[in-house]
């Protein structure tokens, strides 16, 4: 003998809002994603500009030797009490 088995379903708007939690869950698992590549994206960015600065300023402190530059005004102060040049 064998058993039929009766299948059950939920109604139809409970099925769409199964779907719309889903549906949500998804778009925020994206969007997490996406933040979190463009995040890392910035923070490569950064330490470029981070690396590319230092060698700059490593170049201008062989160009103009030891000091304090002012970054504002571009002035360079000599340096007697031992600051690091680039101290910006």
């Amino acid at each position: 003998m064998s058993e039929e088995i009766t299948k059950k379903f939920i109604t139809e708007d409970e099925l769409a809002q199964v779907q719309s939690f889903k549906k949500v869950k998804n778009n925020i698992t994206f969007a997490l994603g996406e933040n979190r590549l463009y995040k890392e994206s910035l923070l490569e960015s950064y330490r470029n500009t981070v690396s590319q600065e230092q060698d700059y300023l490593n170049k201008l402190s062989i160009k103009y030797g030891d000091g304090s530059l002012d970054a504002n005004t571009g002035e360079i102060v000599s340096i007697s009490n031992e600051q690091n040049f680039w101290d910006i």
